[in-house]
């Protein structure tokens, strides 16, 4: 007796059949953003990219620029005006207000723990009433423009655990960015370029060897589309962007083509997520053949802006030329701009090496606003600079 098989139903059966993996990795993000959905409003219930509902308010800014300061700028000697440290100098700290504090093991050790004063005077904006630095002086003319935070904290005492903490809320990887929640609720309000885009410098020393992590731009958790991409200096801004020779931008559509038809093929039988992912990074990736290259050519900036921006601006790689770029992506539709600075990692070497990354950063910050409000981006644009 011969029994006849429906060999239709093995592939079905083979379609969904799921490891432990590909079941959570399917099912996460449909999950948070049901979830995120019900805590908005029951009646979120459109269809797009970007969470339905999301946000649940008229939101002022359309777009975020972090200027991230990687390491720990010196808040007394920028920021933080405390008069009486000038006549305190050399004094050793009261155990009172040391008692509790966490340190390091640089410093955990030490006997003494003197006043120092800050290392140049500050001076008072007289719209603004801010008191700040003589080495911020291009910050502190825009002082009227920006508001002050000093109330921020962190437990973490060590430079790579306080930057993820502040990226990404917790200071053990794997946690989405923020940059990466933003375009994972909001989609993207550019088709040529990514929602998020991150652009890295060092001072012009190179006096640190801090290192910048991926995923400090990262996902986590939810789909790899929402990561950052990162701008590089040199060479193609983003990798394999340019074609290889001999290969014509028609045969390389068709090529993308091929791979993503592939690819969905390959989706819809294993369910694997990052299979979308990679199916849309291709598609941008061809797109951006045509808008990086025109964005990253400053030939069409004014002299008066590139001045805005200081000596630096034409500098691939540069503090200042990112944040040029930052503009530039902002007016292109690029909601999410994360400009990273290494080098604030001062020791007893701050007297030199603290005024180098003020030269680096100050005056370009400062153009970016100025850039910004002239053009009325800043009214809709948050800026946050901050390390």
């Amino acid at each position: 007796m011969h029994t006849k098989f429906d060999r239709s139903l093995i592939h079905h059966a083979e379609r969904i059949r799921q490891t432990r993996r590909q079941f959570f990795g399917r099912s996460a993000t449909g999950v948070g953003a049901a979830a995120l959905t019900s805590l908005l409003g029951r009646d979120a219930a459109a269809s797009g990219e970007g969470l339905p509902g999301f946000p649940n308010h008229v939101a002022r800014a359309k777009r975020v620029i972090y200027l991230m300061q990687t390491g720990g700028p010196s808040h007394l000697d920028l920021f933080d005006y405390k008069p009486d440290l000038f006549g305190r100098q050399g004094q050793n700290i009261p155990e009172s207000v040391r008692a509790g504090v966490r340190l390091s093991t640089m410093t955990g050790s030490y006997k003494e723990y003197p006043v120092l004063a800050p290392l140049r005077p500050f001076r008072q904006n007289p719209v603004s009433g801010m008191w700040l630095s003589d080495l911020v002086s291009h910050t502190r003319d825009i002082s009227d423009r920006i508001c002050l935070i000093n109330s921020m904290n962190t437990e973490a005492v060590n430079h790579a655990p306080g930057v993820t903490f502040f990226l990404t809320g917790h200071q053990l990887p794997g946690r989405p960015s923020m940059g990466a929640w933003m375009s994972y609720g909001l989609g993207s309000a550019s088709e040529d370029l990514p929602a998020f885009v991150v652009m890295l410098s060092r001072d012009r020393e190179n006096s640190c060897g801090q290192l910048f992590y991926d995923y400090y731009w990262g996902s986590g958790f939810i789909p790899g589309k929402y990561q950052g991409v990162n701008f590089r200096s040199q060479g193609d801004p983003v990798l394999f962007l340019s074609d290889p020779k001999g290969l014509s931008r028609e045969m390389k559509k068709g090529l993308i083509d091929d791979i993503a038809a592939l690819n969905r093929e390959h989706e819809e039988t294993i369910g694997d997520p990052e299979i979308a992912t990679r199916i849309a990074q291709y598609e941008m990736a061809y797109r951006m053949q045509t808008s990086v290259p025109e964005l990253t050519d400053l030939s069409d900036e004014p002299q008066h802006i590139l001045d805005l921006y200081g000596p630096d601006v034409q500098r691939p790689g540069s503090f200042a030329r990112n944040c040029l770029l930052a503009r530039r992506l902002a007016e292109r539709g690029v909601q999410f701009i994360q400009l990273m600075h290494a080098g604030w990692d001062q020791h007893n070497n701050i007297p030199t090496q603290l005024e180098v990354q003020c030269r680096d950063t100050d005056q370009p910050s400062a153009g970016l606003v100025r850039d910004l409000e002239q053009r009325g981006l800043l009214e809709d644009t948050l800026v946050i600079w901050g390390g």
